[in-house]
């Protein structure tokens, strides 16, 4: 339900017709879009609870310290605005390699296509995302993670989930009680109560 793994494509696939990364790294926004499951790397939030309109491209090593990744796919993460301003060009690790570590101990950023975001936090029931390992805490206050918009589109994404669960049980219940009225496993005069008891729950479910 929340930060799902992702799996970046080959360099070659962010290729232009003449195999070169595009010159205006813009132009590989629906690839990364993709990449990234239609997903702020950092917040969570999809591209639809954003309202259907385009979120950014983010530097995860930031341009001004890294301008050679400027154009590499690799380097771009799909962000909500929000997330991205207050990101910058925040880097508080190694700015001398590509390939050195995107946190040291607590402090840095989660690299969503090499760590797997459920060892280093957990969203909770109302919303909030709370620090396993790692610079989940850092993260959280750097680019206020547990904003309330943000806790309450997480939030409203764990009822739905219930809400769905829910109604697809009633949808078995009712199935069942179908089944054993037909097989004389319950008596007809017993089919109204249930099937009010039924209607009663689905009333509670849609209600949510």
């Amino acid at each position: 339900m929340f930060f799902p793994k992702l799996i970046r494509r080959s360099e070659e696939d962010y290729f232009n017709i003449r195999k070169k990364f595009y010159a205006n790294y813009r132009d590989n926004y629906p690839k990364v879009k993709d990449d990234c499951k239609s997903r702020c790397v950092y917040c969570d939030i999809t591209v639809k609870e954003y309202g259907g309109d385009n979120m950014q491209l983010d530097h995860f090593r930031p341009q001004e310290h890294f301008e050679h990744l400027e154009t590499h796919p690799h380097n771009l993460y799909l962000s909500c605005p929000k997330c991205n301003v207050l990101k910058t060009s925040d880097w508080p690790c190694c700015k001398k390699t590509n390939d050195a570590p995107s946190f040291v101990g607590s402090i840095g950023y989660l690299d969503r296509f090499k760590h797997n975001a459920d060892d280093y936090l957990r969203v909770e029931k109302d919303g909030t995302i709370t620090h396993i390992a790692g610079p989940t805490n850092y993260m959280i206050m750097k680019m206020k993670l547990n904003r309330p918009s943000r806790t309450n589109i997480r939030r409203k994404r764990i009822i739905e989930s219930q809400k769905t669960k829910l109604l697809i049980g009633i949808n078995k219940l009712t199935e069942k009680l179908l089944q054993d009225s037909k097989s004389g496993k319950i008596s007809m005069a017993q089919v109204p109560d249930r099937l009010e008891n039924i209607r009663l729950l689905t009333t509670m479910a849609q209600s949510i």
